[in-house]
């Protein structure tokens, strides 16, 4: 099969644009009114010396180009070049170079010799500072020594009233052009700094904080609690099946989405609560001085507005909502965020669409188990397993709140987690047996990995079985079940090695 024939590509046309509109001529296109406007009134401080003395046109032809043609020709120089800010920095050079040669041509007349070189080493040190102005000075000596081998050595510093009248506009109307031109720079910096900070602290698709600076207003939040005791509630939100609304209507569909839902939050909530883009479809809320039940009860409102309201004219999209409040059993404000987050994946496997609520005080174990049952109502032979091993200790376990702190274990467990008397949470127990090389074996160089990853597992499956292998050679079938007050890890049955490596038990 002969190849395609070559078709050159069709040149794009791009609208060509103007030098003298890219951003890096801004300095010089500033600098172009104040030019033509001090040079002019420089002409008149000069001719205020050189008319009085009936000079000859020839030496009047130099101030006349500087001042009235010059100013043009630098601004068609800096427009014209790739780096406008270092030509006007050489235009300002020039200037200073040409202000020396008509000093020498004035005999050092005093007030217009030291107006014109303050005024242009003013210039200097705002187009490049300290430097900028010590070259200004260098160029002005130059021009003041090529100003005497022209116009000779002469020396009449004296100035009459005529003069300094010459002098006045020049000495009133510049400082007031540089000023106004200052004070433009300035309120535009202003502006940036503030669009900048904005920036750093919102999402540019929401127009929510973004997740760095949220979490650091949760983190602030938890240690004002710490202060003051004041209460405040966290929810975390997904929208469900999000990928779908990307997958089937494309990109631009799940951007009206994330904006919409944003909209809908800010609407939803007073000044000081702090909506914020936690990453991808997920948002996070925090609400200072807001107790759970008044949480979840605005979070249920936005819930259902989602179905009667939809985000989407051809889709109905709803969110999972999980709401923890801030209490004194919660270590950190990581685990504040944490409890949330549990809370929103119960949401999840509850069927989505649907707003869970942390309890507000850790489960007893009556209570635990009570809810162990409630939650695993379809499951009667696993919870009367797991009741009489609570009662007979013959079954290592262990009930953990919501925040993964250790409400009850029974000495089965204590014994074979070797859990130590000071420890209060999961986390503190698998560090213990990590650093002691003692109870569960965990082979890894970063527990805090390790943690996480079991954390995620523990989420996004709510009923899980594995084999544990303890330091001492011994392995377990283990139980591990979430339910709404918490979650269970029970140790129910000893296998044997090779029962372990072909994962029977």
């Amino acid at each position: 099969m002969p190849p395609a024939p070559f078709r050159p590509r069709a040149k794009r046309h791009v609208t060509p644009v103007k030098r003298d509109r890219l951003p890096s001529h801004n300095f010089a296109r500033a600098s172009y009114g104040p030019r033509v406007i001090g040079l002019a009134l420089g002409f008149v401080s000069v001719a205020g010396v050189l008319g009085p003395r009936g000079d000859p046109w020839w030496i009047w032809l130099g101030p006349v180009l500087h001042a009235f043609v010059w100013p043009h020709l630098a601004w068609q120089w800096s427009r014209r070049g790739n780096d406008s800010v270092r030509a006007e920095r050489r235009s300002i050079l020039i200037d200073h170079f040409l202000g020396g040669v008509w000093i020498a041509a004035m005999a050092f007349n005093a007030l217009p010799s030291v107006l014109m070189f303050t005024l242009m080493g003013m210039d200097s040190m705002i187009a490049g500072g300290r430097r900028q102005f010590a070259r200004g000075a260098v160029a002005h000596a130059g021009g003041i020594a090529v100003g005497l081998l022209l116009y000779g050595v002469h020396w009449s510093p004296t100035s009459d009233m005529v003069q300094v009248m010459a002098c006045l506009p020049l000495l009133l109307l510049h400082p007031i052009s540089v000023g106004q031109i200052t004070y433009r720079a300035l309120t535009k910096l202003k502006r940036q700094r503030e669009d900048l900070a904005h920036l750093s602290q919102h999402d540019g698709l929401t127009g929510v904080y973004n997740r760095r600076h949220w979490e650091n207003m949760v983190k602030a939040e938890f240690a004002r609690f710490g202060r003051s005791g004041e209460i405040a509630t966290l929810v975390l939100v997904d929208l469900d099946h999000f990928k779908r609304v990307n997958d089937t209507l494309g990109h631009a569909a799940g951007d009206t989405v994330l904006r919409g839902f944003a909209q809908r939050l800010q609407a939803s909530l007073r000044s000081t609560d702090a909506p914020g883009r936690y990453g991808g479809e997920e948002f996070g809320i925090l609400l200072p001085g807001t107790a759970p039940r008044e949480a979840s009860e605005l979070m249920q409102r936005l819930q259902a507005s989602l179905s009667t309201e939809p985000l989407l004219p051809q889709r109905v999209v709803t969110a999972s909502f999980g709401v923890a409040a801030l209490t004194r059993d919660l270590p950190s404000h990581e685990a504040w965020m944490r409890l949330a987050d549990q809370m929103l994946y119960r949401a999840k496997d509850r069927g989505r669409d649907c707003v869970v609520t942390a309890g507000d005080s850790r489960p007893a174990p009556l209570t635990a188990a009570d809810g162990l049952h409630r939650g695993l109502r379809d499951d009667v032979p696993i919870v009367k397993r797991v009741l009489a091993g609570l009662s007979l200790g013959d079954i290592g376990a262990a009930l953990f709140d919501p925040s993964d702190r250790l409400a009850w274990a029974n000495a089965a467990f204590l014994r074979l987690y070797a859990v130590p008397p000071q420890a209060r949470s999961f986390a503190s127990i698998m560090r213990h047996c990590h650093t002691e090389k003692i109870g569960p074996r965990i082979d890894t160089d970063n527990i805090e990995v390790w943690l996480e990853a079991a954390d995620n597992k523990r989420r996004s499956v709510p009923r899980r079985s594995f084999t544990i292998d303890l330091c001492d050679g011994r392995f377990f079938r283990v139980e591990e079940i979430s339910f709404d007050d918490g979650w269970l890890l029970d140790l129910w049955t000893e296998i044997s090695a090779e029962q372990a490596a072909v994962g029977v038990g």
